[in-house]
């Protein structure tokens, strides 16, 4: 059974991983965002990134969110193993 207990909610609505985006750093972020997102709106997350110490890099294209995974894929899937070649090696 799929159970949900309210302490799992409460978990959930006091979680804030926005405010940890400047403790990454040094560890490398790439963001992808859909201009277009109405999963996760790409509002805070432009202000994540603003907040988010070097290395960084912003990859946006114009679609919604499952966009990245399909109509875009071959630019947001080359930008990030781009970015995985030039920080995992």
């Amino acid at each position: 059974m799929n159970e949900v207990t309210l302490r799992s909610i409460e978990n959930m609505l006091t979680f804030e991983p926005a405010g940890w985006i400047q403790h990454i750093a040094p560890t490398p972020l790439m963001m992808i965002v859909a201009e277009n997102d109405t999963c996760t709106f790409p509002e805070p997350q432009l202000a994540c990134f603003a907040a988010a110490l070097e290395p960084k890099r912003l990859m946006m294209h114009p679609g919604g969110h499952f966009n990245t995974y399909t109509e875009h894929f071959a630019r947001t899937s080359g930008a990030a193993i781009e970015w995985f070649g030039e920080h995992l090696r």
